[in-house]
This record gives structure tokens, C-alpha cells and sequence, in this order.
């Protein structure tokens, strides 16, 4: 994944910059629901209230 995210970052001439915060949002049998995204902190804190809120609803977080 990150070899992607490096590639995102060379094509678009630096201007995507990926950073922790964007969460994936499962059901318990693995299906896709969407995302979350959280900003406002350090990148490491938005990913952490993404996973903790996600986690609440009783869903699962995957993190990239």
C-alpha cells in the first residue's frame, strides 16, 4: 500500500500528500460500508478518534 501512496504522491507532483486520519469502515462478516475521515489534530490523533468512533458503532476500523 505504500508503494501507492508513494506513486499518488510522484504523479500528482507532490500535491496529494497521504497522512494518517482516513479510516475504512467494515461490518462484522468483512463487507466494505465506506469511510471516515478526521482532521483537526495530529495526523496520528485523527486516526485514532476515526478508529475509536467507528469501534463505538460496533463496526470494524481498518487503518491504513
Amino acid at each position: 500500500m505504500q508503494r501507492e501512496l508513494d506513486g499518488l504522491n510522484a504523479v500528482s507532483g507532490g500535491r496529494i500528500v497521504p497522512v494518517p486520519g482516513g479510516v475504512l469502515i467494515r461490518n462484522a462478516t468483512g463487507d466494505l460500508l465506506g469511510a471516515v475521515g478526521i482532521t483537526g489534530d495530529t495526523s496520528d490523533n485523527d486516526e485514532l478518534a476515526a478508529i475509536t468512533g467507528i469501534e463505538a458503532a460496533g463496526l470494524k476500523a481498518v487503518a491504513g
